[in-house]
């Protein structure tokens, strides 16, 4: 995915000879291309699946260490024809990287501008970070902390990945460096220690300072814990550069690679749909292990000797491969657009909207990558002005143009007022948390209230869009029993309802508000379980299904509450989403929690369709008592 996975090995070894059996120059790595498509299949199918490919995540990995493999292969190589210098080597980068990655910002930001404005509050310090290289720094400072982590979803969130690729590019030239210093004294070897150790180093990091409960996302995104990925890189691409001489490969040997290869390409298939990032082992054990097989994997493929790489570079692999940047530019900008502006009620199918949403992806790859290669070739400012002229016309649509121009202007004047907003919503959290147990045990005046009997001193447990609504819930239900928690996941609900249940307040009814906070399947299913299992079947149980646009795993818990309903005849879904959807002026700019105006119709809605439903429920009551009568 960086400008060292797109074109480093084609060209810049050209004049590398296979040493032993006296054939053509070579002129790639063969497997290179097909590793790289299957890494980017991985990363798509953490994209437009999360639940399916729940372990995709494990192609940046693969990503990572051909990443480090290729830069440290082609340096090596210029270093030796004389052709390497440190200038021209942050030149070459930056026109790589920079060049793509402006386009598809620019753009982006445009496209937002012009459909949703409101995405693009506060966006600014998020630009600067990507285009400075310390995005996923910044993002692990967000995530640190609630109100930013939930409510700064953007189309840029992929851009972590950049920020670790810029820093490694930084350092490479000194590692380099110290590379060359002890090869020249003590010979390549001793040079492929030092890169070792380091790499060894690096890899401890994250098994042993992961504890289960910490936040993934210091972890995920962190320099130091995902460096060892390119170092390991590193040391391949180094031996491969330094090896003078390889064995003949025999019909054996062949074989029983063939075999291996396809064993670990099955084995990364199963991680891609199996792997938990939500598990403490993912971080302590499963990341550095699939690491060290994906290196294993390019060792196999990457041996002139044998015809391996053949075998991976495919024609579909191969092509995703040589296309991976680009696809990894535009692939999570466009799943985002796409579901902010909720495209998909357009299709009758979602087999349709997926081959539409990623035939998009694809084209736009392409015509980036197009737009991309042109400019490289130009030399001269007259080069430049003859893109005004003409070709620019010609390549780049008027559309793309206006986004480009869009965008610019957007990220120039865009606003700061989503911060004011957390803010906002952070002192309402935070006063209405401090109020809960005191509010909770004030007593009630219940002689004008003609609500059913079920609702009064009901039982409420619910997350922070709960919480944030708590004041005006006290209005409209009279006597009821509030306790919301910032960042509360479904699973917390069953503790919750033992407390409520040993104090005698749970009573015959309860409202449950939860699902925001991360996904239900392959996590927390068994205590929704083990929840819905101890409020009984005797008791009504409504629950608040989940309004989040951009988090991903909304739909799924929403699906999985319906499935829920379906099965236990006491569980009603209030359909908040459907609400807040037709009244997105009913929310704060992160367009989850319910503004000043949102707060009132969040409850309100609540209440008369929990009435509505009692009613009835109490209405078909008397009605079979009457029949049996």
């Amino acid at each position: 995915m960086s400008p060292e996975l797109e074109e480093p090995h084609q060209g810049a070894i050209s004049g590398v000879k296979k040493r032993n059996n006296g054939a053509k120059s070579e002129k790639f790595v063969r497997g290179i291309d097909g590793l790289k498509g299957i890494a980017i299949l991985g990363v798509t199918l953490y994209h437009l699946f999360p639940t399916v490919g729940s372990g995709g995540f494990l192609g940046v990995s693969l990503f990572f260490l051909l990443s480090g493999y290729l830069l440290a292969f082609t340096t090596n190589l210029q270093w030796k024809q004389h052709t390497y210098s440190v200038g021209r080597y942050f030149v070459r980068r930056a026109q790589r990287l920079f060049i793509p990655l402006i386009l598809m910002v620019t753009v982006v930001l445009g496209l937002c501008y012009a459909i949703v404005p409101e995405t693009l509050a506060g966006i600014r310090s998020e630009i600067i970070s990507i285009f400075l290289g310390y995005n996923n720094w910044w993002q692990i400072a967000q995530n640190a902390d609630y109100f930013t982590r939930l409510v700064n979803t953007s189309p840029f969130t992929h851009m972590w990945f950049m920020g670790v690729e810029l820093q490694y590019i930084m350092v490479w030239p000194f590692l380099f460096w110290t590379y060359r210093i002890l090869t020249k004294q003590w010979g390549y070897k001793l040079g492929l220690v030092w890169i070792g150790l380091l790499t060894v180093g690096t890899s401890m990091i994250m098994p042993l300072t992961y504890s289960e409960g910490m936040d993934v996302s210091r972890f995920y995104y962190g320099t130091d814990t995902r460096v060892f990925a390119l170092l390991l890189g590193a040391v391949l691409g180094l031996h491969r550069s330094e090896k003078k001489k390889y064995r003949k490969s025999t019909a054996q040997g062949n074989v029983m690679g063939a075999i291996w290869l396809t064993l670990a390409t099955i084995a990364t298939g199963i991680g891609y749909f199996y792997l938990d990032g939500q598990s403490p082992l993912t971080y302590t054990l499963w990341m550095t292990a699939y690491t060290v097989l994906f290196a294993f994997m390019v060792w196999l493929v990457e041996r002139p000797s044998t015809p391996l790489g053949t075998l991976v570079d495919v024609p579909i692999l191969k092509w995703l491969g040589k296309h991976s940047y680009g696809l990894f530019l535009w692939q999570y900008p466009i799943i985002y657009l796409f579901e902010q502006n909720g495209i998909i009620d357009y299709f009758e199918s979602s087999i349709g909207y997926y081959i539409v949403l990623v035939l998009t992806i694809i084209l736009v790859s392409v015509w980036s990558e197009a737009v991309t290669g042109w400019c490289l070739r130009q030399t001269t400012l007259r080069d430049y002005i003859a893109i005004l002229r003409s070709y620019f016309i010609k390549v780049v649509s008027v559309v793309a143009a206006l986004c480009v121009l869009l965008g610019i202007y957007a990220l120039a004047t865009v606003p700061s007022e989503k911060q004011q907003d957390v803010n906002d919503l952070q002192l309402r959290l935070t006063r209405n948390a401090a109020s809960q147990a005191a509010e909770n045990a004030k007593e009630v005046d219940l002689t004008s209230v003609d609500d059913p009997k079920g609702m009064i001193h009901m039982a409420a447990i619910g997350d922070s869009v709960m919480l944030g609504s708590s004041h005006a819930m006290r209005k409209d239900f009279a006597g009821i029993q509030i306790d919301a928690k910032v960042s509360r996941y479904v699973g917390a609900g069953l503790d919750v309802a033992k407390q409520f249940d040993a104090q005698n307040l749970l009573g015959d009814v309860v409202l449950v508000g939860l699902g925001t906070n991360g996904p239900i399947t392959g996590y927390y299913e068994d205590k929704t379980k083990a929840f819905v299992d101890y409020l009984g079947s005797e008791r009504q149980i409504f629950w608040v299904n989940n309004y989040a646009p951009g988090v991903q795993w909304i739909d799924e818990n929403n699906e999985y509450l319906k499935q829920l309903a379906e099965e236990h005849p006491n569980i009603h879904i209030i359909d908040w989403a459907s609400m807040a959807a037709k009244h997105r002026d009913w929310l704060g700019d992160d367009g989850i929690h319910p503004n000043d105006t949102g707060v009132k119709e969040y409850s309100k809605f609540i209440h008369d369709e929990m009435k509505k439903e009692l009613l009835k429920i109490e209405a078909d009551s008397k009605s079979k008592k009457h029949k049996k009568r």
